[in-house]
């Protein structure tokens, strides 16, 4: 009689051993802190998620536009609370790449170019072929005052020599062959680069042919592919030693090489001439498109894919900040994927029409802001709309621990463009559901970080804050136990599952600096307890009650005054 062990049956006696190792997973939190923006810019390629970990990143791939207004805010709203430390942006334009040609002697088109950026600015790209100064080639392309530009562009692959007896002989290349001939017209051996791939595969199957001979010419082009070769059609190798050359693979590798950044370079098939000196020409077709709510639709669909906390529009559009919140409902209820909206309303946009706004969407998932704010840009004051304020308490959020709440904090900005008085203006707005800025002695500043929803008053829902400090718990939690799914459900789960579900929490409950701190608590009211699980068929359930951080909005102060008493004596 043998025995069943760590998941094998054993008959020999044997002394075996297995490692439980369920407790050594990283009890570490695993959700980010991230802010994602939806806009149009200059550059960047259209509905695709780009990332970046500072401005100058972002300002070298968008080049311009609202989007990368919205994103340098983000990196820089507040001196308070800083920025985050990644921004993902898409940009919601339809934008094509521009392209151009470089052709051969014969007007035949030998390299088809496209640009590597998206947008009407690619037309800007121009360039041109001239003779190199010692050999080959030189190729520049050029954008304003930058350029790339490579002098003496050339490839010499082999060389092949006949020494027979035969009065002629000839060697020609295509795009998938060598033929070998001798006399000329009487092929001696064809080499197919299907079966012989590289440069030195080609010169190796040469050197097997009685009378011919071949010999690479540079050491460092063995491995190169043999299909990138000059097409030469009989060329004698009888009298003289002939040099298979690489030319307009030579140009098309540095094009795509890391020396060129504006175009990218393919080889058209069955080509294989040289190009043509040319004077400066320039990339055609390249634009930024007409953009269609439908493709706002699509750049939010690329964000399902990104795990980000906050996105923020960067539209005034309320058809465009309906999608954002419908977008943020969906990840948060449907997809797992946790995450609220702020977004900015129009320039010049009234108290009341704002209000009747933020009356509209009514959501827990979603800020709305209705007032622009100034920036010196250059030496110059410039208005920015609502939305780009907007960007900027996106950034604040993810430059935070999720629970803290922006109310009070500051808004790095020279100016506002409607100055609000508190509580005269602010009280009618924040209970509209309007996230309001306002000038203080103290700087510009956030009042009150509230939501749009207005059904009730559940902190939760009202309060911006508490709800990423509610969705940071159920996220973490639900990955912590995630691990258990698919695994056999029997007595071990229960107690697997509450074990996993207190470390979560209890990293959650870490005051700052040292964890979030989004769970509140003392010995009396601790910040979870009750943590319950219970297994039935394949069906886990757990179960516990938890305290989100709140804002700690109001600080009331009783003065007990007392009119003094006392005497005097001489």
């Amino acid at each position: 009689m043998g025995v069943f062990f760590n998941g094998r049956y054993i008959e020999s006696p044997t002394t075996a051993s297995a490692v439980n190792d369920d407790g050594m997973l990283n009890q570490n939190l695993t959700v980010g802190n991230v802010v994602a923006f939806v806009g149009r810019s200059a550059g960047g390629k259209p509905k695709s998620a780009l990332s970046w970990g500072s401005p100058d990143e972002a300002r070298a791939e968008l080049v311009s536009g609202e989007l990368l207004d919205a994103v340098l805010k983000a990196f820089d709203p507040s001196n308070e609370t800083g920025g985050p430390s990644l921004v993902i942006g898409v940009r919601v334009q339809p934008a094509t790449q521009a392209s151009g040609v470089i052709k051969d002697s014969g007007a035949n088109t030998v390299i088809n170019l496209q640009s590597e950026g998206y947008g009407l600015r690619e037309n800007m790209i121009g360039y041109k072929v001239e003779a190199g100064s010692t050999t080959g080639l030189r190729f520049t392309s050029q954008r304003g005052s930058s350029y790339f530009t490579q002098d003496n562009l050339a490839r010499k692959a082999f060389t092949v020599t006949y020494a027979g007896t035969e009065a002629s002989a000839t060697v020609a290349v295509t795009s998938s062959q060598v033929v070998l001939s001798a006399p000329a017209g009487t092929a001696v051996a064809t080499i197919l680069f299907a079966d012989y791939g590289t440069v030195q595969d080609v010169v190796d199957r040469i050197n097997l042919v009685p009378n011919f001979s071949a010999t690479v010419e540079d050491d460092s082009y063995t491995s190169v592919t043999a299909n990138g070769l000059d097409f030469v059609t009989a060329q004698s190798v009888k009298t003289a030693p002939y040099t298979v050359t690489a030319d307009l693979q030579a140009v098309i590798d540095w094009i795509n090489g890391a020396l060129e950044g504006f175009i990218v370079a393919t080889r058209p098939a069955n080509v294989g001439t040289k190009p043509a000196v040319s004077a400066m020409q320039f990339l055609t077709g390249g634009s930024d498109g007409s953009t269609l709510n439908s493709d706002w639709a699509d750049a939010f669909g690329v964000l399902q894919g990104i795990d980000a906390q906050v996105i923020s529009p960067v539209s005034g559009d309320p058809s465009i900040i309906a999608m954002a919140d419908v977008h943020a409902q969906y990840m948060s209820d449907v997809a797992g994927r946790e995450r609220r909206a702020v977004c900015g309303l129009a320039l010049s946009t009234s108290n009341s029409v704002a209000m009747a706004a933020a009356k509209a969407i009514n959501s827990d998932r979603t800020a709305l802001l209705f007032q622009g704010h100034y920036q010196n840009v250059d030496g110059k004051l410039k208005l920015f709309a609502p939305y780009i304020s907007a960007a900027g308490v996106a950034g604040m959020f993810a430059g935070v621990n999720p629970g803290e709440p922006l109310t009070n904090k500051q808004f790095k900005c020279a100016g506002l463009e409607r100055e609000l008085r508190n509580p005269t203006d602010t009280d009618p707005l924040i209970k509209a559901g309007l996230l309001c800025l306002e000038n203080t002695a103290a700087g510009f500043k956030v009042v009150k970080s509230i939501s749009t929803w207005l059904v009730n008053k559940k902190y939760n829902r009202v309060e911006m804050s508490c709800g990423f400090a509610l969705d940071f718990t159920v996220r973490n939690v639900r990955e912590a136990v995630d691990v258990l799914r698919g695994t056999k459900a029997n007595q071990l789960t229960a107690r697997r599952a509450v074990s996993l579900t207190q470390s979560a929490l209890k990293e959650l409950a870490r005051e700052e600096p040292q964890g979030p701190g989004v769970l509140a608590g003392n010995a009396e009211t601790p910040p979870y307890r009750n943590i319950t699980a219970t297994v039935e068929g394949d069906v886990t359930r757990i179960q516990f009650e938890c305290s989100p951080v709140v804002p700690n909005n109001y600080i009331l102060v009783t003065v007990f005054a007392a009119t003094f008493s006392g005497s005097a004596t001489a």
